[in-house]
């Protein structure tokens, strides 16, 4: 079965993520669907945005949440990828909605970002808008907050939900040594991650301190989010109880349609996709942009693939079938 194909924040490798111009490049170069991601500003509106911070998609630092519509949509968004999309401005929700209704057939995966105050008002407010874009039979919500799904489908049970875990995530947060003081294992070996050269000691200096501290802030700040008063013991129990998804999906009060988790996990649980099929959820894996990762996933056959690249995959995929 042929998997769709899902743009990872729009054709991020070619275009600024999470913009419009993203949405469209992606179904342009051969996406079955776009992800994307939402969340709320400080004046209650809704925004495509990844980040909290938006220090490394503009010219300012600042975070979503403490600032308004208005001032969002006066920066550029587009410069950091290149001069070419100067002025790309930030969507907001309804927007990137329109655009993806216009372009027949595109599938979006649609994923929540918590709010830093835990509104209850910002599900409805998703909600309404996927009403409103008449869209909802081409849509998944999908979120790491499992309470924010549940809500939804409490709002609206027609639509189509997906469970995101973090799976064999965690073991990419740490480095090895400090798991094994956890007393935990790290099933990954150092080669399977990318070198980044900002982490090189000859390129520490205060710049790049200063933006690595503001960078791991802004991913503690998703995982108090996603973990709401919750103790580092209690996160950490909580992503042990995801290794095992299909384990873990089944002690939900809810049915998700979709369990989507980091491509390693596959590796970890080649049964995986199977077993959810039985249950009758759906799989997807996420960002698989290298053509070897999608040669390893293509025998386990998931129902998408979540790739920055999604040009590429189709036709890694393309040659594929042509061996079978």
């Amino acid at each position: 079965m042929m998997p769709e194909i899902i743009a990872h924040r729009g054709a991020s490798y070619l275009a600024p993520e999470n913009t419009l111009t993203a949405f469209r490049k992606a179904m342009e170069i051969g996406a079955d669907g776009v992800e994307m991601d939402v969340q709320q500003t400080g004046d209650k509106k809704l925004v495509i945005h990844h980040d909290f911070l938006i220090d490394w998609h503009t010219d300012m630092r600042g975070q979503i949440y403490d600032m308004t519509m208005e001032e969002l949509k006066a920066l550029d968004f587009g410069s950091w990828k290149d001069v070419s999309y100067k002025d790309e401005r930030i969507a907001t929700l309804q927007e990137a909605l329109a655009l993806c209704r216009e372009m027949d057939g595109t599938v979006v995966q649609l994923e929540l970002k918590a709010t830093i105050d835990n509104d209850p008002d910002f599900v409805p407010r998703v909600i309404e808008e996927i009403r409103a874009a008449d869209i909802t039979d081409r849509l998944v919500m999908i979120s790491f907050n499992h309470d924010l799904l549940r809500q939804a489908k409490q709002l609206m049970p027609e639509l189509k939900v997906g469970v995101l875990v973090y799976g064999a995530m965690e073991t990419m947060a740490l480095p090895t040594a400090m798991w094994e003081i956890l007393g935990l294992q790290n099933s990954l070996e150092e080669d399977d991650f990318p070198q980044l050269p900002m982490f090189s000691v000859e390129n520490v200096d205060d710049e790049n301190c200063s933006w690595m501290l503001r960078q791991i802030g802004s991913q503690v700040s998703m995982l108090q989010v996603d973990f709401p008063n919750e103790s580092l013991i209690e996160v950490i129990q909580h992503l042990l109880d995801q290794r095992d998804p299909v384990k873990y999906v089944q002690t939900l009060d809810f049915k998700p349609d979709w369990v989507s988790c980091e491509y390693h996990t596959a590796y970890q649980q080649p049964g995986m996709v199977q077993k959810l099929h039985d249950l009758g959820i759906k799989t997807a894996y996420w960002t698989v942009d290298e053509e070897k990762t999608v040669k390893d996933l293509w025998p386990l056959q998931p129902d998408a693939i979540v790739t920055n690249r999604p040009d590429r995959v189709r036709e890694w995929i393309a040659e594929l079938e042509m061996t079978e």
